[in-house]
């Protein structure tokens, strides 16, 4: 994994792994074993929780893992139920994050509704919500693997009589390593695929998303001369940022191609009255002018000088 992705990921990694240990250190705790409490686990600091191996394993490998809760089965009064209630609880708490972040998303997929000054704060915003919702679905999911130490070598033996229950510690970073080497391997893409497609399916995209792939697909599109292709992207991506002057000059010069050139300067006149400073809008709408044999109809302050190659 390269650095910059690393260091995306990490805030949702961090909160995903922090309230993960919590949630088995409370669990248990409230189900009659204080040990984790004792231990300074029942608590929401990622410094308790955090792993400085299982952190810098995010830089190398696309997950990460966190301290391990002990829990002492001899302190519950329902062993194997309470057991299996502990080991849950963490990830469910990865799954209510998933749930939680979703929500918040909701408020800020709109991001160019908030002005052009926040915009970008709300973008990013968003880009942080989604990572960490995306982080969050391949923790929960990959803790019901049944391989030690994940939380599905404790879950499953609960539900399943046949399975065995996980080794003990100086066993598991035997497994440790096996699961390294599987996800450098890409052995365990077909999971993190898995729980990244079923996250991705509700979680919202941002319109400045959505704005810049449609851009890109209609610059595409005109490159390889497809031009009604391009005129429907460019639509698109003026749906979501319609005070965007540059996907307006850009749609100008497809319809030029198609031949429409009235519905061409309608859109040059949007760019221009959004941004007066840049000479290449006036050199097109010169140009428009010129095919439409009305250049006498421009104001005599404006560039006049048609543009070398509108494609």
């Amino acid at each position: 994994m390269n650095l910059e992705r690393a260091i995306l990921l990490l805030p949702g990694l961090i909160v995903g792994l922090s309230l993960h240990e919590f949630a088995h250190a409370w669990s248990a705790s409230l189900l009659g074993d204080n040990f984790s409490r004792r231990q300074g686990r029942v608590s929401i600091n990622p410094i308790r929780h955090l792993s400085i191996l299982g952190t810098l394993a995010i830089f190398l490998l696309p997950i990460g893992w966190g301290k391990p809760v002990q829990v002492n089965l001899y302190n519950f009064k329902h062993p194997k139920r309470d057991y299996l209630i502990s080991s849950l609880a963490g990830p469910l708490a990865n799954i209510i994050v998933v749930i939680c972040c979703i929500a918040m998303a909701q408020l800020t997929m709109h991001d160019y509704s908030y002005g052009a000054y926040a915009q970008p704060l709300v973008a990013l915003v968003h880009f942080f919500l989604m990572a960490t919702a995306s982080i969050n679905t391949i923790l929960a999911t990959i803790n019901l693997l049944p391989i030690p130490p994940l939380d599905g070598s404790k879950i499953w033996p609960c539900l399943i009589p046949s399975l065995k229950p996980s080794f003990g510690a100086r066993g598991i970073w035997i497994f440790i390593i096996a699961i390294m080497f599987l996800v450098h391997t890409g052995a365990l893409d077909p999971v993190f695929r898995f729980a990244v497609n079923s996250g991705s399916y509700y979680m919202p995209v941002s319109d400045s998303y959505a704005f810049e792939t449609c851009q890109r697909e209609g610059e595409a599109a005109y490159d390889a001369k497809k031009y009604e292709r391009a005129e429907r992207y460019l639509t698109r991506a003026l749906r979501f940022n319609p005070r965007s002057h540059y996907t307006l000059q850009w749609r100008a010069v497809v319809r030029i191609q198609l031949g429409k050139l009235p519905d061409a300067l309608e859109d040059i006149d949007r760019a221009i009255a959004l941004d007066d400073t840049i000479p290449d809008y006036f050199e097109l709408r010169t140009a428009i002018f010129d095919d439409l044999d009305r250049s006498a109809e421009i104001p005599a302050s404006q560039p006049v000088s048609r543009p070398a190659n509108t494609e």
